[in-house]
């Protein structure tokens, strides 16, 4: 007993003598700088250690607020002890929170964060610095300078904050590419995704323009394309190697991406005279479509999709009246669609209305002879319940080998309604 008593008591530090690259990685799945730092206090060998570690997490859920400083105060001392080193980072996570130092982050405090991340960053950059919540702010630039060995950057900014690109150097590594909210010239962002990101495969862009102007984006690179930008006048789109595509608020586009394999089109109605389809894959492993006019038109572009989703509004309250145009038997066929290889079928939101059973009776009547299964997700919470005299009426629509199967929410997820 005496002789475990002092190898208790005694004064051996065994996790000291571990070599760096194991406390390194004992440090790292603390996912919190601030709490790697302190780990400092335990003893001379541990000073340093944190400030060598492959991925830094400042700020975020994990971090509690620092008691003394601001969290933009103890990010620029992480960074500043940090850049003492020469070590190369993986990781770079950057979240603060709005109120974090009580008040709003300025774009030129932000700007040499990102200063520090492109003489540092190899790997992952994340920076979100969420708007004050406040009205009227007035616009400040923030300048991105080129991250050349960075693989991926994600950027969360204000809304009022003007991104500026350096004119100069390459993303040269960067493969991902995510910018949400701020504001940029079209110029710049079509310079910046054209010359500046030669390897570029996933770019996500939610972000508005300075002036109403065209955007291009050509790129030999790109596989991956989610477009929100607003102010936008004309998008073109020249990416060989491209298969996933999302456009959102585009008054006037032009496509070419023969690999296109998934199309996701919203926001905007779609004409054929000024959406233009040119050299695009014809064979779509996905096609979803908004809440828009012009549906059936877009659909012709394709000769087959193997996935497709639609949003179709069917006012529950008030339904049309029986003059209405909309019911006449010719408004329920559409020509040049067929669904021929239909097998299965996913209605959501689904409430139970007289025009939602009119809807599944004129789709149960569609020519899709392979046709196996239809899945309806009730709404939560409708004002009319789900009931077996209901689920009974819409079976007898079908034909008997199609199996109807629904679902209702039940303590937040679907439950199978029998």
């Amino acid at each position: 007993m005496g002789e475990d008593r002092r190898r208790c008591s005694g004064s051996e530090d065994r996790i000291s003598g571990l070599p760096d690259e194991l406390l390194h990685a004992i440090l790292v799945r603390l996912y919190s700088t601030r709490a790697a730092a302190r780990s400092s206090v335990l003893s001379r060998r541990w000073r340093h250690v944190w400030a060598h570690l492959p991925e830094l997490f400042l700020g975020g859920s994990r971090d509690a607020p620092p008691p003394l400083a601001s969290l933009p105060d103890a990010v620029d001392a992480a960074l500043a002890a940090y850049s003492a080193t020469a070590a190369p980072l993986e990781r770079l996570h950057i979240t603060l929170r709005r109120g974090d130092g009580g008040h709003p982050v300025q774009a030129s405090r932000a700007a040499s964060w990102l200063r520090f991340a492109s003489r540092h960053v190899v790997g992952e950059l994340r920076l979100f610095v969420p708007a004050p919540g406040v009205d009227g702010e007035e616009e400040e630039v923030l300048e991105l300078p080129a991250c050349h060995r960075a693989k991926s950057v994600r950027l969360t900014i204000h809304d009022s904050w003007r991104l500026r690109p350096q004119p100069a150097g390459l993303f040269a590594a960067l493969t991902s590419l995510r910018i949400d909210y701020g504001r940029m010239e079209a110029s710049e962002l079509t310079d910046l995704v054209c010359k500046r990101c030669p390897q570029l495969r996933d770019l996500n862009l939610s972000v508005d323009l300075v002036d109403v102007s065209d955007v291009s984006v050509l790129s030999g690179s790109l596989q991956s394309l989610l477009f929100f930008v607003l102010n936008i006048r004309r998008l073109e789109v020249v990416a060989p190697r491209l298969e996933e595509l999302l456009v959102y608020h585009a008054s006037e586009a032009h496509i070419t991406s023969p690999k296109l394999a998934e199309l996701v089109w919203n926001g905007e109605d779609y004409d054929p005279r000024l959406h233009k389809f040119d050299d695009v894959g014809r064979h779509l492993r996905l096609l979803e479509i908004g809440q828009i006019s012009g549906a059936a038109s877009l659909m012709r572009q394709f000769d087959e999709v193997d996935k497709l989703k639609l949003q179709i509004s069917i006012p529950w309250a008030h339904s049309c009246p029986l003059s209405c145009p909309c019911r006449l038997a010719e408004s329920g066929r559409v020509d040049g669609i067929a669904l021929s290889f239909l097998e299965e079928v996913k209605l959501h939101n689904f409430a139970s209305s007289s025009d939602e059973l009119e809807f599944v009776e004129e789709l149960s009547r569609c020519n899709a002879a392979v046709l196996k299964k239809l899945v309806i997700n009730y709404a939560y919470g409708p004002a009319t319940p789900l009931t077996m005299a209901i689920c009974e009426k819409v079976r007898s629509m079908w034909r008997p080998n199609v199996s109807v199967e629904f679902y209702v929410f039940l303590d937040g997820r679907l439950v199978r309604f029998d």
